[in-house]
């Protein structure tokens, strides 16, 4: 792999965990609220995760993911293993929490720059009519 290409690849693995090591964290350390009950399905969810205990389980593989993004040897199996994660956290927040869409949009950039080598990305942004 070339150097630029492996710089990429570790900058949008840093970048891509910070969101998820910033999660666990914040479960442990209560530092942000979460958001609010306005009704919506979101919200609601929100709340049957966290009352339901979900939340420690899924604060637990965020952690472990998030660190298994910052060791080079382990990167891109854990961006393949968040990849249905992040595409969840999306289609979540387009279809009931859209105050989220653009974190979830940013954390799917991110993760593709983990798992895609730029040509492959070039491809998918510049479809070539053939």
């Amino acid at each position: 792999m070339p150097p630029i290409q492996r710089h990429l690849q570790a900058i949008s693995a840093i970048l891509l965990s910070v969101p998820l090591i910033g999660s666990a964290a914040n479960h442990v350390f209560k530092w942000a609220k979460p958001p609010m009950s306005d009704g919506s399905r979101g919200a609601q969810m929100w709340e049957l995760i966290r009352d339901g205990g979900l939340m420690d389980w899924l604060a637990v593989g965020h952690l472990m993911l998030g660190i298994l993004l910052l060791v080079p040897r382990t990167r891109f199996a854990a961006g393949v293993m968040q990849l249905p994660i992040t595409i969840g956290i999306v289609a979540f927040n387009v279809t009931m929490f859209p105050r989220g869409i653009a974190l979830g949009i940013a954390m799917l950039v991110l993760n593709l720059g983990v798992v895609l080598k730029p040509r492959d990305i070039r491809r998918l942004l510049l479809p070539t009519s053939d």
